[in-house]
C-alpha cells in the first residue's frame, strides 16, 4: 500500500516552484531593462555624434555672419516663446479666477 501524499508538502513544493519561476522572470525583466537602457544610451551617443558632425560640416558651409544672424534669431524666438508662455499662463489664471466668481 502506498503512503498518502501530504497536501501541505505538495503545496509547499508548488509554491517554491512558483517563487523560483517568479524570481527567474524578474531577473529576465531586469536584464532586459538594463539592455534597453544600454541601447538607449548608445542611441543617444550616436545622435550626439551625428549632430556634432552635422554642425561641424554645416559651419564650414555657412558664412560666420549668417550663422551669427541665425543664432541671434533663434535666441530672439526663444525669448518670445518664453514671454508668450508666461502671458498665456497669466491669462489662464485670470480666466480660471473669472469662472470661479461666476
Amino acid at each position: 500500500m502506498r503512503p498518502l501524499r501530504d497536501p501541505e508538502l505538495s503545496g509547499h513544493k508548488e509554491k517554491k516552484v512558483l517563487q523560483d519561476e517568479l524570481e527567474n522572470r524578474s531577473n529576465q525583466v531586469r536584464c532586459a531593462e538594463k539592455k534597453l537602457q544600454h541601447r538607449e544610451l548608445e542611441s543617444q551617443e550616436q545622435i550626439t555624434y551625428i549632430r556634432q558632425e552635422y554642425e561641424t560640416k554645416f559651419k564650414g558651409l555657412m558664412p560666420a555672419s549668417l550663422r551669427q544672424e541665425l543664432e541671434d534669431t533663434i535666441s530672439s524666438l526663444k525669448s518670445q516663446v518664453n514671454f508668450l508662455q508666461k502671458r498665456a499662463s497669466i491669462l489662464q489664471e485670470e480666466l480660471t479666477a473669472y469662472q470661479g466668481r461666476r
